[in-house]
C-alpha cells in the first residue's frame, strides 16, 4: 500500500490542477506519481412524463455530437445541490422542484482526483437562467423513453459519470415506473 509523503499543485488552468505526490511503499521505496485535480462536478436526471430529459451538444474534445445529460462544475460557495439546479435551469430552461441525491462518485479513475454527485428530479418549473455561456445555445434537447435510454446504453453512448448515473438510475427504478 501506498502512503503519500508529499504532494503540492504543479501546474493549474481554468478546468483542473495536476498534483505531483511522492509516495513510499511498505518496503521503503519512494517514487512519484501525478494526479489530474478537478473542481466537483454534479451530474442530473430529469424524469418528466416518464420520459428523461436528454442533451445532444458537440463536444470539441471528442470532435463528435454527444448524448448527455445536465451537468457541470460546482462553482466556489455552491453547494452540490445548488450547483445540480443551476446547471439544469442553464441547460434546459426548467428548474428541479424535488431534486434528491442519488448518489457520490469519487476519484473516477487511478489518476484523477474529482467528486461528482449524481441527482435526480421529477417535477419542474419553466425558470431559465442564461449562463452567458455560447456553448449553452447549441443544444439540442430531446426527451427519451428509459427503454430508449437504456438502448443507448447498452451501445455505450455515454460515456464516464454520465453513463454511472443513467445506469443507477434506471437500475433503481421499480418496474412499471
Amino acid at each position: 500500500m501506498e502512503k503519500v509523503i508529499s504532494s503540492k499543485i504543479v501546474f493549474e488552468c481554468p478546468i483542473f490542477k495536476v498534483e505531483e505526490a511522492e509516495v513510499e511503499f511498505a518496503d521503503g521505496t519512494v517514487e512519484k506519481r501525478w494526479y489530474v485535480v478537478k473542481r466537483d462536478a454534479v451530474a442530473v436526471i430529469c424524469l418528466e412524463e416518464n420520459k428523461i430529459i436528454m442533451l445532444r451538444e458537440y463536444r470539441s474534445a471528442s470532435q463528435s455530437v454527444e448524448w448527455r445529460i445536465p451537468a457541470g462544475g460546482v462553482k466556489d460557495g455552491e453547494s452540490p445541490q445548488e450547483a445540480a439546479i443551476r446547471e439544469t435551469r442553464e441547460e434546459t430552461g426548467l428548474e428541479p422542484l424535488d431534486i434528491k441525491l442519488l448518489q457520490t462518485f469519487r476519484n473516477p479513475s487511478s489518476t484523477m482526483k474529482q467528486t461528482i454527485h449524481c441527482f435526480a428530479a421529477t417535477k419542474f418549473r419553466e425558470n431559465p437562467l442564461n449562463s452567458g455561456e455560447e456553448e449553452e445555445e447549441g443544444i439540442e434537447i430531446k426527451k427519451l423513453t428509459v427503454g430508449e435510454v437504456e438502448d443507448l446504453l447498452k451501445k455505450e453512448e455515454f460515456t464516464g459519470t454520465i453513463g454511472k448515473c443513467l445506469r443507477l438510475f434506471v437500475e433503481q427504478r421499480k418496474p412499471g415506473e
